[in-house]
């Protein structure tokens, strides 16, 4: 699983008996925070997820509590809010909000929702705010590779919120679990994309990774068991396995994006090796040094963001 709108969390309160309010941005219009289909979670002590932050939020839990509390009805209601003097906002836009209280009964269609991204299939829910009929999920295509985004559409006629929830189609693996491999892992775990961590270490993984990271023991000739089309992130503690990993990955996959972390030299070194194996326009796909801002920094963080970023710029 790996939307990061879909907290994992916040369901396991709900199985726990607790109800959660999600809100869910209905649509917008001007400028605002965060597009249809942004999320957040919310029971009587916390949060999950975010609408954008600032006082539009603070207006949104505070509401959503009130109708845990039972000081608010109906269960499922539209709220607009202008971003403007009254919210201490300047946006100048509008943004219409879809709250649901939630509650043992919706445990079915959770279930379902989970089950599919699971299966990294993509979810339509269809949520009728004239009644209290149930909520109903589609299984929808999977999206083109890529950072698929929420969305959410309002039928104004009949009342009712289609709610399309994306399944992460794009993988990333990162090679290594070292100081920068751990960074990067902190900032992929918050996007829609599925990680597969690799290493042939067993001592180095964190007690708690994000949800959508598997962690895999292994080395070189687990590369060919991996999926295509993948973007991979070559950093691991020993140059000698960096340069097997990406032979292995030249051999036998096809690779939406191949970065290494080095220097000049080692990438010249690297290039020397492989020009003598591989046809010279693939090896001068190899991304090295990585990161799509020049910078002389050491910090694993500032890599680990400009290596990211560099992911989201691709087509």
């Amino acid at each position: 699983m790996a939307n990061p709108a879909w907290q994992p969390e916040a369901v396991e309160g709900l199985r726990a008996g607790k109800p959660t309010v999600l809100v869910t941005v209905l649509r917008s219009a001007g400028s605002a925070p965060r597009g249809g289909g942004a999320k957040i979670w919310v029971n009587e002590t916390q949060t999950w997820g975010t609408i954008g932050g600032g006082h539009l939020e603070y207006q949104a839990i505070a509401l959503a509590r009130e109708t845990l509390a039972g000081t608010a009805a109906p269960q499922r209601k539209v709220q607009r809010y202008a971003l403007g003097p009254s919210l201490g906002q300047c946006c100048g836009g509008v943004v219409w909000l879809a709250f649901e209280r939630l509650d043992a009964a919706d445990l079915a269609w959770c279930n379902e929702v989970e089950a599919a991204l699971d299966q990294r299939r993509s979810v339509i829910r269809r949520v009728p705010f004239n009644d209290a009929d149930p909520v109903q999920i589609h299984l929808s295509e999977q999206a083109a590779a890529g950072f698929n985004v929420d969305e959410a559409r309002w039928d104004d006629d009949q009342g009712v919120l289609e709610d399309r929830i994306m399944a992460a189609s794009l993988t990333v693996v990162v090679c290594g679990a070292g100081h920068v491999g751990r960074a990067i892992i902190n900032v992929l775990g918050t996007l829609p994309v599925n990680v597969i961590w690799l290493d042939p270490r067993d001592d180095l993984w964190p007690e708690q990774v994000p949800a959508n990271v598997q962690c895999l023991q292994g080395d070189a000739e687990d590369v060919r068991d991996l999926p295509n089309d993948a973007c991979w992130l070559v950093l691991t503690h020993n140059h000698a396995l960096d340069l097997e990993i990406v032979q292995e990955i030249m051999a036998r996959k096809s690779f939406r994006f191949l970065g290494l972390i080095g220097s000049a030299t080692k990438k010249a070194r690297f290039v020397s090796r492989l020009r003598r194996q591989f046809p010279e326009a693939m090896v001068a796909r190899m991304q090295c040094p990585i990161g799509l801002v020049k910078t002389s920094s050491k910090l694993p963080e500032v890599i680990a963001v400009s290596a990211v970023a560099q992911l989201l710029s691709l087509d």
